[in-house]
């Protein structure tokens, strides 16, 4: 099966995607997981958050007083007293054991997530389909993870669900209602707002 064409303004649209879901919600203290290269904190925090961004990796965090870089495992962070999580460009990067245990960490405060879903029309190379803890997706291969910077960090493969199994594993894990962005940014990545069905307080 022939992979479809990457759109040329994927960045431009996520941004789009992005400052609309932020919108969506009065500034307060936001975590931004897996930040990678931090523009996404960056924009978060010139629209007035107080930012905390992580990231195993520290190398592509700009030199910017603006947010908190912190070099951390996002699977050992400490998500309490939030009340935003982005996990931008991360869960396709985890297994299905990491992304249910995050789903239990963050349960309670609402999530802007924006990730690759195993769809029809797949632009990475997958494995065929499997069943993982009762869901059904696909495994993407991390090559070279131990030396690139947008790779996964300490896992050689990574869990991407169906949609249909995606929306499951978030209302299972306290997440209701999801409000994806559209038209997604490629036949398989789109941003999703995540409200928890008992907001913490």
């Amino acid at each position: 099966m022939q992979r479809p064409k990457r759109p040329k303004d994927v960045s431009a649209r996520r941004h789009d995607l992005f400052d609309a879901a932020l919108r969506t919600f009065v500034p307060g203290r936001l975590v931004d997981l897996g930040a990678g290269h931090g523009g996404f904190s960056l924009r978060a925090a010139r629209a007035g958050w107080n930012v905390t961004a992580i990231d195993a990796r520290d190398e592509r965090f700009p030199k910017d007083d603006a947010v908190t870089w912190v070099r951390q495992d996002v699977r050992e962070a400490d998500l309490s007293g939030y009340d935003l999580i982005l996990c931008l460009g991360l869960w396709y990067h985890l297994t299905v054991d990491d992304q249910l245990d995050l789903l239990k960490r963050m349960s309670g405060t609402p999530v802007i997530l924006d990730t690759h879903l195993a769809t029809e029309q797949p632009t990475h190379d997958l494995s065929d389909p499997v069943e993982e803890r009762g869901y059904s997706g696909r495994f993407y291969a991390e090559k070279g993870w131990w030396n690139r910077a947008t790779a996964s960090w300490n896992n050689t493969a990574s869990f991407w669900p169906t949609p249909e199994s995606f929306y499951r594993m978030l209302a299972e894990y306290g997440y209701p209602a999801v409000f994806a962005g559209t038209p997604w940014v490629t036949t398989d990545r789109t941003f999703f707002i995540c409200t928890p069905a008992v907001a913490n307080r």
